[in-house]
């Protein structure tokens, strides 16, 4: 009976009170609220067939306390052989952290975080064929050409989705002034070496990153979260900052009234993801630290936040320069 007690305290963090988590156990087991509340008081024993089927349904593990540290990686959970697989992965999680409450997203990032490309659906594309050429090398998929219909077009809506989810949790990120440069590059690479689709993508992709940018800033300088083209500027509050003297992790770290949770990046855009307090306390201690020797690019920034953003504007021009007119190397 102290694992089934144990089991509930897990189950009961991922909701924001206990008779939320009784009513949706009761939907979840297809009993009554009753019987859920006597499993809870220890009068009943969960069999195995419901252990198992909330511990899958919630993602809650099978193990006693003390037991090693885990981590859970979601290459390893399912076989991803599209970018849809991938993308129910992080549905799948999306749903889990809906019925938290106060959430808090701690991120840092030396490249572009993907919440942000999430909301353009061209650039998230290009990123999901690069992965799916490299990292998971899907069949074929090296030596097709790129172009945004190769994505399905519900991948990118549920993309969009998490990406618009993230915009209603405020966060503090932080950035560097490398932040594009993968993707500069990959962009170019692609042009160079003609795997795009249409002799126009590397113009769109450009303009579809200079949008992101434009709208990156924007936020910084109103110091909240909005969605791109929104009458409203109002939404929760964001915390960016630069720091190019520490930040090489690639971390998020989700927090909320009920529990923590630390996703980090393995051979991207795999991910590694953990609950265990230790990895997340000592996380959020470090992103403190870190933000204490960072500089603002919030609302109170002002012409740092200009001259941060204008050499952005600066790398994208110097591309476009390379890429359509040539540079003093001929190139």
């Amino acid at each position: 009976m102290d694992h089934q007690y144990h089991f509930f305290e897990q189950l009961q963090m991922r909701f924001a009170s206990r008779q939320a988590m009784v009513a949706e156990v009761a939907s979840t087991l297809g009993l009554s609220k009753d019987a859920i509340y006597r499993r809870l008081r220890g009068t009943t024993v969960l069999s195995t067939n419901e252990l198992v089927q909330l511990s899958h349904h919630y993602g809650v593990r099978l193990s006693n306390p003390g037991d090693a540290h885990y981590f859970a990686f979601n290459h390893a959970e399912t076989v991803i052989r599209s970018p849809g697989d991938y993308l129910a992965q992080l549905t799948d999680r999306l749903a889990k952290i809906q019925r938290l409450s106060g959430l808090f997203i701690y991120l840092a990032n030396p490249g572009l975080p993907f919440f942000h490309e999430m909301v353009y659906p061209r650039l998230f594309a290009f990123k999901l064929f690069i992965y799916g050429s490299t990292c998971w090398n899907f069949p074929g998929w090296r030596d097709r050409k790129f172009s945004v219909d190769l994505i399905d077009r519900k991948v990118l809506e549920q993309a969009r989705a998490i990406g618009e989810y993230s915009y209603t949790v405020p966060g503090r990120e932080l950035w560097t002034m490398g932040m594009l440069r993968a993707t500069l590059d990959q962009i170019e690479y692609m042009h160079i070496t003609g795997r795009f689709a249409a002799e126009a993508e590397a113009e769109a992709l450009l303009d579809e990153l200079e949008s992101l940018v434009r709208h990156l800033e924007s936020m910084a300088r109103h110091g909240r979260k909005f969605l791109p083209g929104s009458a409203t500027t109002d939404g929760p509050e964001f915390f960016p900052a630069h720091n190019e003297v520490a930040n090489n992790d690639n971390v998020i770290l989700i927090d909320s009234d009920q529990i923590s949770s630390l996703f980090v990046t393995f051979i991207t855009p795999n991910f590694l993801q953990t609950e265990e307090s230790i990895f997340c306390d000592l996380t959020r201690e470090w992103f403190k630290g870190i933000d204490s020797m960072s500089s603002s690019l919030g609302a109170e920034a002002g012409k740092y936040r200009a001259w941060y953003f204008n050499r952005f504007y600066a790398q994208l021009r110097t591309t476009r320069q390379r890429l359509f007119f040539g540079d003093e190397n001929g190139m």
